[in-house]
């Protein structure tokens, strides 16, 4: 089974390299990496065209794009993989063997969809089986690494070797600052009935962790590009409340985020970011509006309280 990771970025080329030795460095090889990239001046488009990713499957476009979720999209219809996954140019996989672990839960025998819920487990029987989606959990980190004894900015490393890629990246010691369980068990979203009590109480997954089969999008549709902040938890009401897809949670932490994304860089971006989850709640027709808004950004108080 062939994953396609797509990141996008726009002059950042630190994260940028930091992104491309995280899948570059995974066990699991059956990869393309698809780097979208928005049209960068600080380097990142002569970096990539000097011959030093060929290594592995990468591919790379540089073009202007109407923002994220449009540079996504354009990353989703490249893709070759039966399976797509994100990771953002300033964002980076806790190990090695996360892909690996991803492919196991796709490949392995999935459970069989009866009516929306899902039943026991089902050996594959056919080229479609019925799990469309696995998410995991999720910890966002401080910008600070640890290089040589000391803390430097990401923009300060250095570096003799003639790699554009200037240290080896695993282990990467960071701080946790905020952590996203995306539950409390593997089965309290087993069903019809508790992926929507979940939802209508403000829950998404992690949406960086969230990697769906291609023919999920050919069927259900991109992201909307007429929201600039809040598309991913549309997508996700789309495909768990509105399609009712079946998904499987993995248990452990594969993805450290990096704090200062789009949605939370100021006041102004996180009321957008409220009006724009309230517009896909109504959207979707989830049934008490306001209070599903109030319950999401409430669901986030007790993440800066729980320690991996």
């Amino acid at each position: 089974m062939k994953i396609s990771i797509i990141t996008v970025t726009l002059n950042n080329k630190f994260g940028l390299l930091r992104a491309i030795e995280s899948v570059r460095s995974q066990t699991y090889k059956n990869v393309e990496h698809i780097i979208v990239d928005g049209g960068s001046t600080d380097g990142t488009v002569e970096l990539m065209y000097n011959g030093e990713f060929r290594m592995y499957d990468l591919k790379f476009i540089s073009e202007k794009d109407d923002g994220i979720y449009d540079a996504i999209n354009k990353g989703i219809k490249l893709a070759t993989g039966e399976v797509i996954g994100l990771l953002h140019s300033d964002d980076f996989y806790t190990n090695e063997f996360v892909l690996e672990k991803y492919a196991e839960v796709f490949m392995q025998s999935a459970t069989h969809q009866v009516n929306g819920d899902l039943q026991n487990q089902q050996p594959i029987t056919n080229s479609h089986p019925p799990v469309y989606a696995v998410y995991s959990d999720l910890v966002y980190v401080g910008r600070k690494l640890e290089v040589g004894g000391g803390q430097v900015e990401e923009n300060e490393k250095q570096s003799n070797d003639q790699s554009p890629i200037p240290y080896t990246l695993y282990p990467i010691p960071y701080t946790i600052i905020r952590y996203w369980k995306a539950h409390k068990t593997k089965e309290d979203f087993a069903t019809k009935t508790q992926r929507h009590k979940k939802l209508k109480n403000g829950w998404m997954p992690p949406h960086p962790t969230l990697f769906v089969r291609k023919e999920v999008f050919e069927k259900y549709g991109l992201y909307r590009t007429d929201m600039k902040i809040a598309a991913d938890y549309e997508m996700i009401l789309r495909l768990f409340w509105k399609h009712k897809i079946t998904a499987k949670y993995l248990p452990v932490t594969t993805y450290c985020m990096t704090v200062g994304g789009a949605s939370n860089k100021s006041l102004k971006n996180i009321f957008n970011k409220s009006k724009e989850d309230f517009k896909s709640i109504r959207l979707h027709k989830l049934p008490f509006p306001l209070y599903t808004l109030m319950m999401k950004n409430l669901q986030k108080v007790p993440q800066f309280f729980i320690h991996h």
